[in-house]
């Protein structure tokens, strides 16, 4: 008699109020049928699809509705991609916490130049997530700037440009805030999220603050700034008040400061050295990682590769208006 036979003997002589209770328990543990349904098209959203062979080793579905094919990555970070979501996770991890792109590809065996092209989708699919593009500052916020230099990291300098190329660490050509400089505006809610962006350079006028903020400040909220004349157009932009913190001493001082957004700044500051500099055209894409990273770690950070991990109609090879519209800052 065969082992099987033997338990099946076995559970015949039980009784059938526990026979009940045994078989209860084994439907918990199978998966449910929730489990099998097959995913949405990707393209035109209809659930009516099948199973269509392989594709690279992943699952190819067919949707009845539109005709089209996809796999379960299409129209994410890891379409195209011959990673795994494992790989996908680890490279996040390290964007994330501000590894350097060699130290990712050594770590994980890959070509410097598949984890540049990682890195970017990434950055890609963040800059969509409404964590980072929808953040709203309230309460009390500090809004002010910082400064990078221009950086043509990774092309040769223009001729029209009427200079030689720096060295890392070298210093701008003109005293004070030139035109060299690429300004970072920057908005931090005390206790809560963190807002940066680049639109100019040198300092910015009332129209670009106006463009920068129209859709990022909730009325009420108490802004905290420094002497610019520029910040106060932000009343017309929100229902809220600007307070002018560079001529504020004594105890007032304690509450009307700008601390928190200068710990903001040099938080961009110290991961823009340790990538030895971040091209110009590809600034706002580090501003919204800096922006979404500070302040974040832990199960935050887990629940944010997670959630990268399911940004949609990201596709690093087609959606370059960002990088062109910083190139223009870099002429």
């Amino acid at each position: 008699m065969t082992d099987r036979e033997k338990l099946f003997n076995s559970l015949k002589k039980l009784p059938d109020e526990t026979i009940s209770k045994l078989l209860d328990a084994v439907a918990q543990l199978l998966p449910g049928e929730e489990d099998y349904l097959l995913p949405a098209c990707p393209y035109c959203g209809s659930t009516d699809v099948i199973r269509y062979g392989h594709k690279c080793g992943k699952q190819r579905f067919s949707c009845k509705t539109c005709g089209r094919t996809f796999v379960t990555t299409t129209h994410t970070i890891m379409s195209q991609s011959h990673s795994p979501a494992d790989i996908w996770q680890k490279v996040i991890s390290d964007t994330i916490h501000g590894h350097s792109i060699q130290y990712t590809a050594v770590r994980l065996d890959l070509n410097h130049q598949t984890v540049f092209n990682m890195r970017h989708k990434i950055l890609l699919a963040l800059q969509q997530l409404p964590e980072v593009e929808a953040v709203l500052l309230g309460e009390v916020s500090e809004l002010d700037e910082t400064f990078v230099l221009e950086s043509y990291k990774g092309k040769s300098l223009p001729e029209t440009l009427g200079r030689k190329a720096r060295k890392h660490g070298a210093r701008a050509q003109k005293r004070g805030i030139s035109d060299e400089y690429i300004c970072i505006c920057t908005g931090i809610q005390r206790g809560g999220s963190a807002y940066a962006l680049s639109a100019n350079r040198a300092k910015p006028d009332a129209e670009e603050l106006t463009e920068l903020y129209k859709e990022h400040i909730a009325q009420g909220t108490l802004v905290l700034c420094d002497g610019l004349k520029s910040y106060r157009v932000l009343p017309t932009v929100a229902e809220c008040t600007v307070k002018d913190c560079s001529g504020i001493s004594g105890a007032k001082k304690c509450f009307y400061h700008l601390n928190t957004v200068n710990g903001f700044h040099s938080y961009i500051k110290q991961r823009y050295h340790f990538y030895r500099g971040v091209a110009t055209k590809y600034l706002n894409r580090y501003t919204a990682l800096f922006a979404s990273a500070y302040r974040k770690a832990g199960a935050l950070v887990e629940l944010l590769i997670n959630t990268l991990l399911g940004v949609s109609n990201t596709n690093y090879y087609h959606s370059n208006r960002a990088v062109k519209e910083m190139s223009l800052l870099a002429i």
